[in-house]
C-alpha cells in the first residue's frame, strides 16, 4: 500500500511539470493553425548554446500536498509514540524538498540562441528548443507566426 501510495505522489508530481510547452519550432499554437504568417529567408551568424527555465506554479500546491502525504506515510511507517511526530516531520520536509527540486528540474530544457542575418543585412536573434540544430553559414528560413518568430530548415 505504500509503494502504491509513494508511487502516486511521483507520478503527480512529474505530470504537473512534465506539461510545459518550450515553444518548439515542430510544435504549432491553435491560434497558429490556418493561418498567415509571413517567412524570410537568412543565413546563420551563431549558435549557442543555452537552457530555457519556464517559471514554476509559485502556488507551492504540489508540494504542499507531496509533504502533506509524506508527513503521513512517514508517521504510519516509522515510529511509535513520539518518535511518530518526529518521523512525521522529517518525512515531510523531506518530500516537500525533493519535490520542489523534481520540480525546477523539469521545468528546464536545452535550448539555442540563434543570431542570423536577414537579406536586408539586419541581424536577429532567436531562442527556441534545440529540436532543431544550426550550424553558422546554414541557410535558413525565419517563420513569423502568432507564437511567435521560429527558425527552421
Amino acid at each position: 500500500m505504500i509503494r502504491i501510495l509513494l508511487a502516486l505522489v511521483v507520478l503527480s508530481v512529474l505530470s504537473g511539470c512534465a506539461s510545459t510547452d518550450f515553444g518548439s519550432p515542430d510544435v504549432y499554437q491553435r491560434s497558429d493553425v490556418q493561418r498567415a504568417g509571413t517567412l524570410e529567408q537568412a543565413t546563420v551568424v551563431r549558435v549557442r548554446r543555452i537552457t530555457i527555465q519556464v517559471p514554476g506554479n509559485n502556488s507551492g500546491l504540489v508540494n504542499l500536498v507531496t509533504a502533506g502525504i509524506g508527513a503521513f506515510l512517514g508517521s504510519e511507517v516509522i515510529g511509535d509514540g513520539r518518535g511518530r511526530y518526529i518521523a512525521a516531520a522529517m518525512s515531510g520536509a523531506a518530500s516537500g524538498f525533493v519535490a520542489q527540486k523534481v520540480g525546477d528540474a523539469l521545468s528546464r530544457t536545452a535550448g539555442l540562441e540563434i543570431v542570423v542575418r536577414k537579406g536586408d543585412g539586419s541581424m536577429r536573434v532567436i531562442t527556441q528548443p534545440d529540436d532543431q540544430l544550426f550550424s553558422p553559414g546554414n541557410h535558413v528560413l525565419l517563420m513569423d507566426t502568432n507564437s511567435g518568430i521560429r527558425v527552421t530548415h
